[in-house]
């Protein structure tokens, strides 16, 4: 997928992609910006070796996961 999605957490700035899986279904993957200067990897949203059956559904797994994150971040 070529536009992601961003959403503004906890004062992050998290960039979720969603992304079909043949032969159906959706995985999604995101990443989480504290600054500009951060160059942040992508995370994988896993889900027991399966998919998810539609795209908000991924695209919710993976903001729940990200909001874990950078919830976990700021208790360090």
């Amino acid at each position: 997928m070529d536009g992601y999605i961003r959403h503004q957490i906890e004062g992050a700035l998290v960039d979720i992609d969603v992304i079909p899986v043949a032969p159906r279904g959706f995985c999604a993957r995101f990443r989480i910006f504290r600054d500009t200067a951060d160059e942040p990897e992508w995370h994988r949203v896993h889900v027991s070796g399966s998919v998810f059956d539609t795209a908000a559904a991924a695209e919710e797994a993976a903001r729940s996961m990200a909001l874990e994150k950078v919830l976990a971040r700021g208790a360090e």
